[in-house]
């Protein structure tokens, strides 16, 4: 448990740290744009860029917490030793699904050979941090998956963290 509490910290930091980065790029961008009338040609880009990395780690961050979009009627519908096993076959559906993801963001990530068009950067250095937000999603409902048998204890835990 100790080293989830680390890992959730460094998503949290990374998370963080990247939404900086991005707000001061966009600030970046927004002031030689109207201000200076003249702006950087290579803001806009890297602010996309940025856009995708702060996404797929919050996504991360919402794997974690259990806070991804689901439908809750089929919750309330369902009597509460069912929903244990609702729950246990969300997570081994996302956990497939987050690992073929993964895989396949990989193996993209070998093949491309593509360049940002501002500046010399490869776009592969972002395939492959998408490629290990997702497979940290996968991590994480794994362990939703076979930490389990705390919810049938504690249903607390089903609503996230660790």
């Amino acid at each position: 448990m100790r080293l989830m509490r680390v890992l959730a910290s460094a998503e949290n930091i990374a998370m963080c740290l990247m939404l900086w980065v991005l707000f001061l790029i966009v600030a970046l961008q927004f002031f030689t744009r109207y201000v200076l009338n003249n702006s950087f040609g290579w803001t806009e880009e890297i602010a996309r860029m940025l856009l995708i990395i702060t996404t797929y780690l919050g996504a991360v961050v919402c794997a974690r917490n259990r806070s991804h979009i689901r439908v809750d009627l089929i919750l309330m519908l369902i009597p509460e030793p069912a929903k244990i096993w609702y729950f246990r076959i969300t997570d081994l559906v996302c956990a497939c699904l987050f690992g073929y993801l993964s895989w396949t963001a990989a193996r993209f990530a070998l093949t491309t050979r593509l360049e940002m068009s501002s500046i010399e950067f490869p776009k592969s250095i972002i395939f492959w941090i998408c490629a290990g937000s997702l497979l940290l999603m996968t991590l994480h409902y794994v362990i939703h998956l076979f930490h389990s048998h705390a919810t049938e204890q504690n249903p607390e835990v089903i609503k996230g963290g660790y």
